[in-house]
């Protein structure tokens, strides 16, 4: 060509056909999960879930190396660091001060107690002792004192008979002049993010009871704590005084993530005004009001469904740190140390974080881009911004020309409730769809159904936009990130509202023209497989329903499900046996033959919160039916599918689902 330039050479290819250079293999291998960062000043330390390693969690350190960083696995050989706590666990480790470099705690997945570590390479030792017969105890939420002579950690106990488990705080001795185990706030069926004060004098932890969520109704309770002397075997442990009172929460409030600042007072979050902000308050026992940190329109926290959730950190001067959500967008803000002040936010490249702490005078947190998927970043200093990745780019990850980036939508449903979502067009660099036609759509549904979708890479929306599929998420009715009265609109609703505004959102792409109306599917795991299935009520819709360990059945979720959601339902759907029908009618396994649409169930055997029943009776009514249906089980899996195998087998089974269903 005149101009010297190389004439680039566009490939024409059927939509949904593309050769996308992202394997089910290489991304079920990739998708490593990583949580719980912190910093001891010098490294960080963060939870890897490795698929790769039948999903076994480990703990890295990150280390200064020159310009980069060095990464070690400093886990004791064997061990897989999760917690049981509410099923969901979370604060399965936590950094133990006053010993050797690296020293920390961390919960054992295979007997749920607590070890200690005394430092990087020593040998773990129990700090708790092994579950009495007959019963199944469960520790989480991990936080040590800042003398490291104890560890708290929330503790369940499992009675033999089936009865309610128990929880409570319990202290446990990090040091032989400290050994043993008391309990030093009980009395509430949910605990969550203990903390002693810098005195080891105040304990405070959010604490809510049946039939409230978190997220629904919740307190912060502070309880007056000392050591207390042993007598003659010397040995000091820390006990209740008897002296507790409430600093926030109430019938219609919800609170979390309290942690004691360097002044003495506790931080928390609250959503007294509409939105989780923060707030400070002495911590005492004074009458005062919490004061707010923030009044943006905006959440500074989320749901609780795992325990050790940390979007807030102080940092030297009494500023705070926070990851701010808006508009289904993640921020870092700068609040000034004086309530009033003005915030700023601190320039960096995510777009979704999941967790943050101090580092010196900076900050390590958990984020991912519009591009690339989530890593470890540190910021040197929060005055200069920027960020630098600790950890390595995944090996697999997508050129940038292959990547599609979210463009978020907002639209009106048929009801005239507002519908949020992100929408993912089909790329991969060289390739078009013929002229003319039009990209079928997955849509994809979060779970929870308390919970929202992330505007960070995910390789599952890569996998399909690769292949030119068009993609969407969807953050309906009910869901987080913004404010209370959108996340409690789905009250009564639940598989109406979830299921109606994602049928919305996809129609609204469709009469837009940038996806084609007649091939459009969603998918959707745990209670997004509810939504999903009820979806295909909705006539003119979706055409197929993807459900990764669904639910199918309301009623029966109800009588069989774990503790911590035992009363979820009571404001989703309706009390029992009261609302007996409602549940039967939100119950897709009882709607089969009004499905519009082809079905694929997967479901892992050994899933405690929706058990393979669920999954087996939407088989059963779907034959029954007439209905297409697919099912695969996966030997060992639970709520959550954990290994490289399953995961890869899992999306091959999808697309195939896809492939057939809609001719492609």
């Amino acid at each position: 060509m005149a101009t010297g330039r190389f004439r680039v050479v566009t490939t024409v290819a059927p939509f949904g056909r593309w050769p996308s250079p992202l394997t089910a293999a290489a991304m079920a291998a990739g998708k490593v999960s990583l949580s719980e960062v912190a910093s001891d000043g010098h490294g960080i330390y963060w939870l890897e879930s490795r698929p790769s390693d039948g999903g076994r969690v480990v703990c890295v350190r990150a280390s200064r190396d020159g310009d980069g960083w060095k990464l070690d696995d400093i886990s004791p050989p064997g061990s897989n660091i999760r917690s049981r706590v509410h099923e969901y666990g979370g604060g399965a480790w936590c950094l133990v001060p006053g010993h050797g470099p690296g020293a920390f705690a961390y919960v054992d997945m295979g007997d749920q107690r607590v070890w200690f570590v005394g430092g990087v390479g020593m040998a773990a030792v129990a700090l708790t002792d092994e579950t009495p017969a007959g019963e199944r105890w469960a520790h989480g939420g991990l936080c040590a004192s800042t003398d490291g002579d104890f560890v708290l950690s929330v503790r369940e106990r499992h009675g033999a008979g089936g009865e309610r488990p128990v929880r409570c705080i319990v202290a446990l001795g990090a040091r032989p002049q400290t050994a043993g185990t008391t309990a030093v706030l009980e009395g509430h069926d949910f605990f969550g993010a203990p903390a002693l004060d810098g005195a080891g004098r105040r304990l405070v932890c959010a604490v809510w009871d049946h039939p409230d969520m978190q997220w629904d109704a919740s307190a912060v309770v502070v309880a007056a704590v000392e050591r207390h002397s042993g007598g003659d075997s010397g040995t000091v442990t820390l006990v209740p005084t008897g002296e507790r009172w409430t600093v926030a929460g109430g019938p219609v409030e919800s609170v979390g993530q309290p942690q004691w600042q360097g002044d003495g007072s506790v931080r928390f979050v609250s959503d007294r005004r509409g939105w989780w902000q923060p707030y400070r308050h002495s911590g005492n026992d004074d009458g005062l009001p919490p004061v707010p940190l923030s009044d943006e329109a905006a959440e500074f926290h989320g749901p609780d469904w795992p325990l050790g959730l940390t979007t807030m950190a102080e940092l030297g001067d009494g500023r705070v740190v926070a990851r701010r959500s808006r508009d289904g967008i993640d921020a870092l803000v700068v609040l000034p140390a004086t309530p009033g002040g003005a915030s700023t936010t601190l320039a960096q490249p995510c777009v979704a974080i999941s967790a943050l702490c101090r580092h010196a005078d900076g900050v390590a947190f958990i984020g991912a881009t519009r591009q690339e998927p989530a890593t470890v970043w540190v910021t040197a200093d929060v005055g200069e911004g920027g960020a630098q990745a600790v950890r390595p780019r995944p090996a697999g990850s997508l050129p940038a020309d292959d990547v599609s980036v979210g463009e978020p939508f907002e639209v009106t449903g048929h009801s005239g409730r507002p519908v949020y979502g992100m929408f993912y067009a089909p790329r991969l660099a060289g390739t078009e769809g013929p002229p003319g036609a039009r990209p079928p759509l997955v849509v994809a549904v979060h779970g929870g159904p308390t919970s929202a979708a992330s505007a960070g890479f995910d390789t599952v929306t890569q996998f399909f936009t690769t292949r030119g599929f068009a993609f969407a998420t969807v953050d309906y009715a009910g869901s987080t990130g913004y404010g209370r009265d959108y996340r409690c609109s789905l009250w009564g609703q639940w598989g109406v509202f979830d299921a109606e505004d994602c049928v919305d959102a996809a129609r609204s792409l469709a009469d837009s023209g940038r996806v084609d109306g007649a091939r459009m599917a969603i998918r959707g795991g745990s209670s997004g497989g509810l939504t999903a299935l009820n979806a295909l009520l909705v006539p003119d819709g979706f055409g197929a329903a993807a459900s990764w360990y669904g639910v199918t059945d309301l009623a029966d979720l109800a009588a069989s499900t774990h503790d911590f959601e035992a009363r979820y339902t009571d404001r989703l759907v309706g009390v029992l046996p009261e609302a007996a029908e409602v549940y039967r009618q939100r119950s897709p396994v009882h709607r089969a033959a009004e499905l519009n649409g082809a079905v694929l169930l997967l479901q892992g055997t050994e899933d405690a919160m929706v058990p393979p029943s669920q999954a087996e009776g939407m088989r059963d009514a779907l034959v029954a039916a007439g209905r297409p249906c697919r099912i695969h089980f996966f030997e060992g899996e639970g709520h959550g599918f954990r290994r490289a195998d399953t995961l890869q087998a899992a999306y091959e089974a999808e697309l195939a689902f896809y492939e057939d269903v809609f001719h492609l």
